[in-house]
């Protein structure tokens, strides 16, 4: 074997290619300025207002948050209260990823420790309360907090399933007089719902989504010019001068707009095609890497989806996989259900709630097992969204091989 040696033809910056690099949003002016202006009522001391933000994975709702949220206090500092009308507020934002919280007890245990860092108040265990011991210590500190206003960012809220408790009590806490009241002239409360799955909204108990979704902000895939502008602006840090060809990025943005539109796709797609363009020594990236990096990542990581799901995961698929087969795609969840809850009740398997089929399927979504399409009919039809397969089925029965459970459906996958 060759010594391996830190130079690189190719690769200036990789990192820059990764998530969060750098720490800042493209392309998205437009949907910042409209975010922001939910909280006008901050700036001139007055109670925010809830908001629920969605869209998918990968297209700034995050990033866009935090800025958003520094934006404000920003404003805060730079405005000369002195000389205007208005008393000068003061503001404590509060950012909480989600992601391995799935209950309300779990998110109002992490807030109160959140709320109490910088503070001489211990943190606290995040098991062994009483449920409404935890929340009454959360509302005390809300309450006692030395900020006028308190904005929480609650990232990735779908992962707490039905347990949606916290959605409730907290975006009303200003309104409710019961024991989880705060009082808005000591403290003024907003909720900033965030989340991957636009339709989570539907799932909530109604008296929580008519409190949490005061206000709506969607973010939606990036189109493949907004594509561009982003990875442009990454291969100049990751890249050296003259490894790319002219056609490689407007393929590569293409091909994630098609795909996915998020900039995650982009920039694992641009990747790849660069690795591949270094391990061939070639010194040089063009158009047919990204073409074979494109089949590769998009096969590969529909049958390492596939094969790494729990066995309702896998369930779900194989329904989608046989609703394709009988041309009754693309579906509404209610029909998905009906088939997973039939092929589950055949291997004598649990079944899961609806709700669950349905944060199954956006998770499919992210690496294209499934694709999913916003149907609007009107005050008479409503809203609501249709599945259908993002790939051939031929990769995603390649990811069901040698499950011995589903052979007892269909010994096809056997």
């Amino acid at each position: 074997m060759e010594r391996l040696t830190p130079e690189d033809e190719i690769f200036q910056n990789e990192d820059a290619l990764r998530d969060h690099y750098p720490d800042r949003i493209l392309e998205r002016d437009e949907k910042l300025t409209e975010y922001q202006n939910k909280f006008k009522e901050v700036v001139r001391n007055k109670r925010p207002r809830n908001v629920f933000v969605y869209g998918p994975t990968g297209v700034g709702k995050t990033i866009g948050t935090k800025a958003v949220l520094q934006n404000i206090q920003d404003s805060i500092d730079e405005f000369d209260y002195a000389d205007s009308r208005f008393e000068e507020p003061s503001l404590r934002a509060v950012h909480l990823e989600c992601k391995d919280l799935n209950t309300s007890y779990q998110v109002a245990a992490h807030l109160v420790n959140q709320l109490r860092l910088g503070t001489d108040r211990d943190q606290i265990n995040t098991t062994g309360y009483p449920e409404g011991r935890i929340y009454q210590m959360l509302f005390d500190e809300l309450q006692n907090v030395e900020e006028s206003h308190v904005l929480i960012a609650l990232d990735e809220i779908d992962n707490i399933g039905g347990d949606d408790n916290i959605l409730y009590k907290l975006p009303r806490c200003n309104n409710d007089n019961s024991a989880n009241h705060v009082d808005p002239d000591d403290t003024k409360v907003g909720v900033i719902g965030v989340t991957n799955d636009g339709t989570f909204k539907d799932t909530l108990d109604p008296r929580a989504k008519s409190t949490l979704c005061d206000r709506e902000i969607h973010f939606p895939p990036y189109n493949a010019n907004e594509l561009q502008t982003i990875m442009r602006d990454r291969a100049r840090v990751a890249f050296h001068d003259g490894v790319l060809t002219d056609d490689v990025i407007p393929l590569a943005a293409a091909l994630a707009a098609q795909r996915s539109g998020y900039a995650r796709t982009a920039l694992d797609l641009l990747y790849e095609a660069a690795d591949r363009a270094r391990d061939s020594d070639e010194g040089i990236i063009e158009a047919r890497h990204v073409r074979e990096a494109e089949e590769g990542i998009q096969q590969g990581a529909i049958v390492k989806e596939v094969k790494g799901l729990s066995s309702q995961g896998t369930l779900v698929s194989y329904a989608m996989v046989r609703l394709d087969e009988e041309h009754e795609l693309p579906a509404k969840l209610d029909k998905v259900y009906a088939w997973y809850e039939r092929f589950a009740k055949q291997i004598d398997a649990d079944t899961v709630t609806p709700r669950t089929v349905h944060t199954t399927l956006n998770d499919l979504m992210i690496n294209g097992v499934v694709t999913s399409r916003e149907v609007n009919k009107g005050v008479s039809g409503g809203r609501h969204y249709e599945y259908e397969l993002g790939c051939p089925k031929e990769l995603v029965m390649d990811g069901m091989e040698g499950n011995s459970r589903l052979s007892d459906i269909d010994d096809r996958l056997s």
